[in-house]
């Protein structure tokens, strides 16, 4: 289920959902008042026992490290409550040499087998299902000769390498899959080094890949775009950087443009849960109301949060990670939006360093994160499944 299809479902159903549920554990108290659903007085009158109000909580769940090298998870969509991927690298965080995809079965995560076509870097850094045979993953690769963009498919069977333009070089960061026969990913090209990065669009028509032009959208000089996100197949969003200032562009069916904001920051990921509420989230978070960006109030802002998905309209999520007590280490941080402000979701304490890099979400409730841990000089997976509450009213 891509994303578009998603927010079809949450608009049909987001009024009749009263309970969500995902797995049975529930993990230490968590949040602040704006995650307390307050029942409404009973009919019944001042004798009858008030409702258990409502704590969204998150838990570590089992996730795959095969053989010795480290493994780093970057990427993760969600297709049903009992299928989703998660993507990222094997081997060095740095210079990975091979690509790492994960399925979730909705019980653990275990590793698939996929190609990873170059000598030297192999990497997956996105990952995006328009149905369950219909998903794709991008990121970037090389044989010895500069980075280029790499796209793998997944037809229900297999994961096999797309070939892209040959003219183009650079990286991959974020994808969007429409439908079969309408996917959009974006990343950068250039070399960031020098400074000479500008940012790349690329679209898939259902037979191949093609170049799109934006140079009007984001300007001239240094850009990157790391994150894509659809409402619809005409109304794209994507955030990235120009000039190491925030930068969100628009495809309107046409053409892309750019959504200007007056927010300084960073810009990491984008969620549009409909035309007039997008999220981008960085630092700090930005909300659009259909005609400007403003920032969003938050609990405790020193988190970095890199990945934003939505549950219904008052129930976005997003997570990253905080700095940790001892120098050099940083905690899994999980923020949640239900209508007032962001608060932190507390969770079980893992031990040594950890981040969460993706999250995705289902209507149902639905929740699933990945990034990774370091403990013991090692670095492994980590994957995490959140409870949430019904939405405020």
């Amino acid at each position: 289920m891509n994303s578009v299809q998603r927010r079809g479902l949450v608009n049909a159903s987001v009024a009749a959902i009263a309970t969500f549920a995902i797995g049975s554990a529930v993990v230490y108290a968590a949040g602040g008042p704006d995650d307390v659903v307050t029942p409404p007085p009973s009919a019944t009158g001042p004798s009858a026992s008030p409702s258990p109000t409502c704590t969204p909580t998150w838990e570590v769940v089992r996730s795959a490290n095969p053989g010795e090298a480290p493994i780093t998870l970057l990427g993760v969509t969600a297709v049903t409550s009992a299928e989703a991927w998660a993507v990222g690298g094997i081997g060095e965080p740095e210079v990975p040499t091979a690509v790492a995809v994960m399925r979730w079965d909705g019980d653990r995560w275990l590793p698939f087998a996929v190609p990873s076509p170059g000598t030297t870097l192999n990497e997956l850094r996105a990952v995006d299902a328009s149905e369950p045979n219909d998903v794709w993953a991008v990121g970037r690769t090389s044989s010895g000769f500069g980075e280029q963009p790499l796209v793998l498919h997944f037809d229900g069977t297999e994961w096999s390498d797309v070939e892209l333009p040959s003219e183009i070089d650079g990286v991959l960061n974020g994808v969007a899959a429409i439908s079969p026969a309408d996917v959009w990913a974006v990343g950068s090209v250039g070399d960031p080094a020098a400074s000479l990065e500008r940012a790349l669009v690329l679209h898939w028509d259902g037979t191949a890949w093609a170049n799109v032009e934006i140079g009007r959208a984001t300007g001239g000089g240094k850009a990157a775009l790391v994150d894509v996100e659809g409402v619809s197949p005409t109304d794209l969003w994507a955030v990235g950087y120009q000039h190491f200032q925030p930068l969100i562009i628009r495809f309107d069916g046409e053409a892309w443009s750019r959504s200007p904001t007056e927010i300084r920051g960073t810009l990491h990921a984008i969620e549009a849960f409909a035309t007039s509420q997008v999220w981008a989230v960085g630092t700090p978070i930005q909300r659009f109301d259909g005609e400007t960006w403003t920032e969003a109030p938050i609990t405790r802002a020193d988190a970095e949060l890199v990945d934003v998905a939505a549950i219904g309209g008052l129930d976005i999520w997003a997570v990253g990670s905080r700095p940790a007590k001892e120098p050099g280490t940083t905690r899994a941080a999980v923020y949640r939006y239900s209508g007032h402000r962001w608060v932190p979701v507390e969770g079980p304490s893992v031990a040594g360093s950890d981040s969460l890099s993706a999250v995705d979400a289902l209507p149902d409730g639905t929740l699933l994160a990945v990034g990774w841990k370091d403990a013991d000089l090692q670095r492994e997976t980590l994957a995490i499944r959140g409870t949430t509450c019904p939405p405020e009213g």
